[in-house]
């Protein structure tokens, strides 16, 4: 005579989780040297993680040496030695956050230099690598009109005055953007390019040192609207 064993929920989840632990180490038995080797691998990425970051804060520690040396000599007016340390962030470390601002007062210890083709270059090659702010960029881009300038090459450099100017009509420099493509169309003798911007001052700065040194400077020129 059959006597049927009753068999209750929680022995059933026993069973169950018996057996899943049973098969669970058949499994690893059966591939531990695939196991192993899967926490050999992650155990080596981590360490290679902790050694990267390890290399990392080493090089940020160097880089912001190097560029608190590099901003004593530029204040200085050592700008050379200046260039040659701001060259050393940018070339040597790139990933680090003071990377950014050397290569600006890189272009900057250019310009103090009066080294323009190379400031203008420099201040290229940061606005290429980090368009980011409004007023790093705006800064860097009048910083290759002034280099357009120092060279002599004053339309070109008038044209990228304006260019800023209405590129970012908001900007608290938009005034005295307009004011120096004033200065500079005028030494180029573009009068006609003189005439418009100082029309775009008097319309937009009317109540401005702007508007006051533009005219100023229109009547000592002749320049009439």
């Amino acid at each position: 005579m059959k006597h049927n064993v009753k068999i209750t929920k929680r022995e059933m989840k026993e069973d169950k989780f018996t057996t899943f632990i049973l098969l669970a180490k058949d499994y690893v038995t059966e591939r531990w040297q695939f196991v192993a080797g899967g926490v050999a691998a992650v155990v080596i990425i981590i360490g290679a993680i902790i050694l990267m970051q390890s290399q990392q804060g080493k090089k940020d520690a160097a880089a912001m040496d190097i560029y608190n040396r590099a901003m004593g000599e530029l204040r200085s007016g050592n700008s050379q030695l200046a260039i040659v340390d701001f060259k050393s962030i940018v070339d040597d470390y790139g990933s680090t956050s003071h990377a950014k601002m050397a290569a600006f007062n890189l272009a900057n210890a250019y310009f103090a230099a009066r080294n323009y083709p190379e400031a203008k270059t420099a201040f290229e090659n940061y606005l290429d690598k980090y368009s980011d702010s409004e007023y790093f960029m705006t800064s860097a881009m009048a910083g290759i009109a002034d280099c357009l300038a120092g060279t002599e090459d004053f339309k070109a450099a008038a044209d990228k005055y304006r260019e800023i100017a209405e590129k970012y009509p908001d900007f608290k420099l938009t005034g005295e953007y307009y004011l120096k493509a004033l200065q500079n169309y005028i030494k180029a003798n573009e009068m006609e390019s003189a005439k418009v911007t100082l029309a775009k001052i008097t319309n937009d700065f009317k109540d401005t040192q702007y508007f006051m040194d533009g005219t100023r400077l229109a009547a000592e020129h002749g320049l009439r609207l």
